[in-house]
């Protein structure tokens, strides 16, 4: 997911020789189309990915289950969208307090509330740090 289209083509990711799709905005694929000629890029909005687009054509190539890996902004972009079916939190024995530090997400409208939350269904250590499953009811 790129909404820009700036990739590195020589990132391990084109070299491994698998199918890579990158789902971006019609801008990114422009940018894209100088990229790495390893993958395809699928165009799902003008100016950013639209989520809901991406996974339905992501359905269509037989993927049914998606491992979403990210920063605040993905985090951001999948739960605000309301297509997060299994949320997996990692919480470690210290902080981050700085004010540029990373941020699991960013301000926006998030469906999940308490009158519809997501439910635990996991808790367990690993090692220091403690994993919590939530799962959509």
């Amino acid at each position: 997911f790129s909404p820009s289209g700036e990739l590195d083509p020589g990132a391990r990711l084109f070299a491994a020789g698998d199918p890579v799709v990158v789902y971006t905005s019609a801008a990114g694929a422009a940018v894209f189309a100088v990229g790495p000629e390893a993958a395809e890029a699928v165009a799902t909005g003008d100016r950013e990915v639209d989520l809901r687009a991406a996974l339905a054509d992501l359905a269509s190539r037989g993927v049914a289950r998606l491992l979403v890996e990210g920063g605040g902004t993905v985090h951001t972009a999948f739960l605000s969208a309301d297509v997060v079916d299994e949320l997996h939190v990692a919480v470690a024995p210290f902080l981050l307090g700085e004010r540029g530090a990373a941020r699991f997400t960013y301000p926006a409208h998030f469906p999940q509330s308490p009158a519809r939350p997501l439910r635990l269904v996991e808790a367990r250590p690993l090692g220091s740090v403690a994993l919590l499953v939530y799962r959509r009811d």
